[in-house]
């Protein structure tokens, strides 16, 4: 039986040379505030029509606003307070800053999606969005308040159901929930902490399993051929995306995804190296004969913003041309 195929981005996307030039003149007082804005709706008209011409039919304007993938969030929610330290972006050359919870969390409606997104791409009717999940969130903060991981995974989860439930500006008609913290081996892992795992699990199911845009649950930066038994039996979770970067497909053989999509994140967005089509098809009608989803949603590894901006775009068309021969190799 044929398997829809899709594609989609997984995060903030590379910002073009001239946008870098135009951001930093503006951070200096050299240019204002009106061209940052023409900037950045620029690059992410660009950006959509790459994803047109591609063959995409789940477009995201790459979230170029976004200062890192925690920012959105910690300038909005009470009870996290911003400071000056930056922190690293798990082993990337990237940084973000940590903030600090320092009173009960909360979310007040302050959390203005349109302020971290370019207008053009409002106009589309099916959207993308990609967010840090209530693990990794939780992960990733100072906390000076809970003193309980169990505890802080469960208000993070409120939190964004709360945000991603808002009918009065949820535009989007898939939602990715990025969780690098289950999987990344430094840290907080639930690799080999069942307790945190399961913090996880009851916080999904509790507070995210209704939500009404399809959600993808995107594990990165890490194997989880490990827990991969129980992401499969979570409620809620249309397609289940996994870093083949860093799980190697023969260690998955004996799951079979039970009505769950697949999500591929077969295209390595850390290396300059830029899959083909026939490739990225081959890998794809691979996984999909020996893992059985109900659907296959073809990804990057994680955002694209680590690469140049030509490199990222490139990828992109890789992706979308892949996923025309993709169907036809399927039913053969």
């Amino acid at each position: 039986m044929p398997i829809t195929v899709q594609c989609a981005l997984a995060g903030i996307h590379s910002r073009s040379e001239n946008l870098v030039k135009v951001t930093r003149d503006y951070d200096r007082g050299r240019t204002d505030e009106a061209a940052l804005k023409n900037a950045f709706e620029r690059d992410a008209v660009a950006l959509i029509e790459l994803q047109k011409s591609s063959g995409f039919d789940i477009f995201s304007e790459g979230q170029l606003q976004w200062q890192d993938f925690i920012r959105p969030f910690s300038e909005s929610i009470s009870g996290l307070e911003l400071r000056a330290d930056l922190s690293r972006w798990f082993d990337t050359n990237t940084f973000y800053r940590k903030p600090t919870v320092t009173k009960k969390l909360s979310d007040d409606g302050t959390f203005n999606e349109k302020k971290y997104s370019a207008d053009a791409a409002m106009r589309r009717t099916s959207r993308s969005l990609a967010v840090p999940g209530p693990y990794t969130l939780a992960s990733l903060v100072d906390d000076q308040y809970y003193g309980s991981k169990e505890e802080l995974v469960h208000e993070f989860a409120k939190i964004l159901r709360k945000i991603l439930s808002d009918p009065s500006w949820i535009p989007y008609s898939e939602i990715l929930i990025n969780e690098p913290s289950l999987v990344y081996r430094y840290g907080d892992s639930v690799l080999d902490n069942p307790k945190n795992l399961q913090a996880f699990l009851t916080a999904y199911e509790e507070e995210l399993s209704n939500l009404k845009p399809n959600v993808t649950l995107h594990t990165y930066f890490g194997d989880c051929s490990g827990i991969l038994k129980q992401l499969l039996s979570l409620k809620g979770v249309h397609t289940l995306g996994i870093d083949f970067s860093q799980t190697p497909i023969e260690s998955l053989c004996s799951f079979k995804f039970d009505g769950k999509a697949l999500g591929a994140g077969c295209v390595d967005a850390r290396s300059s190296f830029i899959e083909s089509a026939e490739w990225i098809s081959e890998f794809c009608v691979h996984a999909v004969r020996k893992l059985e989803p109900s659907g296959l949603l073809i990804l990057p590894s994680s955002d694209l913003k680590y690469l140049p901006r030509t490199y990222a775009d490139r990828k992109v068309s890789a992706i979308g041309s892949a996923r025309k021969l993709i169907g036809k190799r399927l039913s053969e």
